[in-house]
């Protein structure tokens, strides 16, 4: 199918991406960091709809092209997917397959767009077929097993020997071979894009491709946003007083601001311009005096109250900015972006499990980039504080879900199997991060202890010596390779695994030591 790629039109993508890019842009613009953002909002909220209508436009213009030459039920099923257009996609690889009823790709790429339309059991029953039509494949291994690791009747050993056999072959996968079926990369963002909590309609039309749905939704939205709505955010004064403030001009940017608020008293958005402004220049008392006010003229601005909430924080007011994130939550419970502080701010206060139960409730936001980034937070929270691995393991599988061509999360996967001993989990996600292109000493020796466990003697050397000379230093690899060799009755070999193994235990030791040593010694100026 992949190959089938370059024959699509080009045009209606490059019309995706320009919606795509207009979309960023307005969402870049809706925290209203300045306050005069609103002209953003609008232009780039047009340059949406205008982008829509020419996708869709250029869309309809490649579709009839393919007719036109009539071209093969795979190469419309790839325009589809190009499209965004995922239930035709899905009658058009029907029709491939009946051409083609014994292709397995077709049906590991139909498996993939019917759990894109939340069709997980017709899924499952795709990739069954492409298993049972070639069962040396290890993508149609892996999602059969994949989908089948909380069924305690399934039998994973068979998926894990074809795992293995592949990762013995060269090129046993193509280079990304799972289905890209998202208009934003998740990972174009280094943390939770989340939506506002007042366009949380828009964002989840969004995300769930009704895009015409979305645009109405945004225009509504924008139309009563204080950064337009509110008659302040248009003022001459205010804009002089932003200028300014964009320019570092601070006394000029309160002189002006200042006068905004005295025209327009009754404005929420001229007293959240006028704190930011005292914020920038260091005034922090006058900047939380002007938020509550802002907050109390308008209980709904989630961006006074986020700044209101981090202001006090900055100030030290630690208790008052959680009260102030909790007020945010329960009156704007769709607000992601309080979640995200408030946890934040837990975890600064070692208050880690809070934490986790704001951030969880954060999780069924919509998200349309860095959701891997706030999956990644709950998983490393847990961790660190509740030790709790199937919650984990729950976090990282869906983060493997959203980037599943990315090594290093079925690796992250992998591991967080193997410390919680599920070692058939762990083998099947550890593989697919190797024929992905992953490698390093920790998953190699992690993939050997587990084949030692399991008795496969010579692949357990195999990934063990494959461990130590990725990581020379890697202790518990060699201790394992030790055994593994001892095993295979290579006793020789084994004791000089257990040779170095003894030697990087004991620097490990003598650094530990000297570290206990320097961090307890006596300040030499201290009195004594």
């Amino acid at each position: 199918m992949v190959s089938l790629l370059a024959v699509l039109p080009a045009t209606a993508a490059a019309q995706k991406d320009v919606f795509a890019d207009a979309f960023v842009a307005l969402h870049s613009a809706l925290p209203g960091t300045y306050g005069d953002e609103g002209a953003q909002i609008e232009a780039e909220f047009a340059r949406m709809t205008a982008a829509l209508a020419e996708w869709e436009r250029s869309a309809a213009a490649a579709e009839a092209a393919l007719k036109k030459r009539s071209a093969t039920p795979g190469e419309f099923a790839l325009h589809y997917v190009e499209q965004l257009q995922l239930e035709s996609a899905l009658k058009a690889i029907g029709s491939a397959i009946a051409d083609e009823p014994n292709r397995p790709s077709l049906y590991l790429y139909q498996g993939q767009l019917l759990e894109a339309v939340r069709r997980p059991a017709d899924a499952r029953a795709a990739f069954a077929k492409a298993r049972q039509l070639d069962p040396d494949d290890p993508l149609a291994a892996y999602f059969v097993a994949t989908r089948s690791f909380n069924d305690s009747r399934s039998d994973l050993e068979p998926f894990v020997a074809t795992l293995l056999a592949a990762s013995g072959r060269r090129r046993a996968i193509p280079e990304r071979p799972f289905a890209n079926l998202a208009l934003l990369r998740d990972l174009s963002s280094t943390s939770p894009a989340f939506s506002p909590a007042a366009y949380v309609a828009a964002f989840t039309a969004f995300r769930e491709g009704r895009f015409r749905d979305a645009l109405e939704q945004f225009r509504t939205t924008i139309a009563r946003d204080p950064l337009i709505a509110d008659p302040a955010a248009r003022s001459l004064s205010l804009k002089i007083g932003v200028a300014a403030l964009r320019a570092r001009n601070g006394a000029e940017a309160i002189a002006q601001l200042e006068a905004t608020v005295k025209s327009s008293p009754e404005s929420s958005e001229s007293r959240r311009v006028l704190g930011n402004a005292y914020r920038a220049i260091g005034k922090l008392p006058e900047s939380i005096a002007q938020f509550e006010l802002a907050v109390r003229l308008r209980p709904d601005d989630e961006r006074a109250r986020i700044a209101l909430a981090s202001t006090l924080s900055e100030a030290g007011k630690l208790e008052d900015a959680e009260r102030e994130l909790q007020n945010t939550i329960r009156t704007l419970p769709d607000s992601g972006a309080a979640r995200w502080e408030l946890a934040t701010l837990l975890d600064k206060q070692n208050r880690g499990t809070e934490a986790i139960r704001v951030l969880e409730g954060a999780v069924p936001l919509p998200v349309v980039a860095g959701r891997t980034h706030l999956l990644f937070r709950v998983a490393d929270l847990a961790h660190a504080y509740l030790r709790d691995v199937e919650r984990v393991i729950a976090m990282m599988a869906q983060m493997v879900e959203i980037v599943p061509n990315e090594s290093g999360g079925h690796k992250d996967l992998g591991l967080a199997y193997y410390r919680a001993g599920h070692e058939n989990e762990a083998v099947v996600e550890l593989v697919m991060a190797t024929l992905l292109g992953h490698e390093d000493g920790e998953l190699f020796g992690a993939l050997g202890e587990i084949h030692l466990n399991a008795g496969r003697l010579d692949q357990a050397a195999a990934a063990l010596f494959r461990a130590v000379a990725l990581d020379p230093t890697r202790a518990q690899a060699r201790y394992v390779l030790a055994r593994t060799l001892q095993r295979l009755g290579r006793s020789d070999e084994a004791k000089e695994q257990l040779a170095a193994f003894e030697k990087l235990r004991v620097k490990a030791h003598d650094e530990q030591l000297k570290k206990f040593t320097k961090d307890n010694e006596p300040d030499a100026q201290a009195p004594r």
